[in-house]
């Protein structure tokens, strides 16, 4: 099981700093908007945008905490690596996910990249439900 929080980790770590790198652009796109136009600050892309790589650091850094509290969980190891993968699938619709739908002029209703999402989502919230019933066995074996 350490390899499993290992490699939550090191993806944890890498998507950090795809995320900081990504920042760069999105800094230096506000300061363009704000030189040329004050109103491009609130775009609707420019405003994804900027939620994608709050959540895409976010999400870095639950790998990361999933990672370092693998071996808090009572869970078994094939559990815990579809743990991984649901953590895995909220990372790339809050990162990458995100920044195609900033693309994607907004609309009513939903459309396939809002649903995948909301999918891929599901997938992390209940990563993050079973992880914390698997450490709060544990706990509860141990006391």
């Amino acid at each position: 099981m350490p390899r499993l929080g290992l490699f939550n980790m090191m993806l944890g770590f890498c998507v950090l700093a795809i995320a900081a790198a990504a920042g760069a652009f999105v800094a230096t796109d506000l300061t363009q908007g704000f030189v040329r136009d004050k109103e491009i600050i609130d775009s609707w892309q420019l405003m994804i945008d900027k939620s994608a790589h709050g959540h895409t650091n976010l999400f870095a850094l639950l790998h990361i905490c999933f990672g370092l509290t693998l071996p808090y969980s009572s869970w078994k190891a094939r559990f815990k690596m579809a743990q991984t993968a649901g953590l895995l699938l909220g990372t790339l619709a809050m990162g990458p996910g995100m920044m195609i739908k900033a693309r994607i002029l907004p609309h009513d209703g939903n459309n396939i990249i809002d649903i995948l999402i909301g999918c891929m989502l599901s997938a992390a919230l209940a990563t993050l439900i079973s992880h914390s019933l698997g450490m709060g066995m544990k706990w509860y074996r141990r006391t």
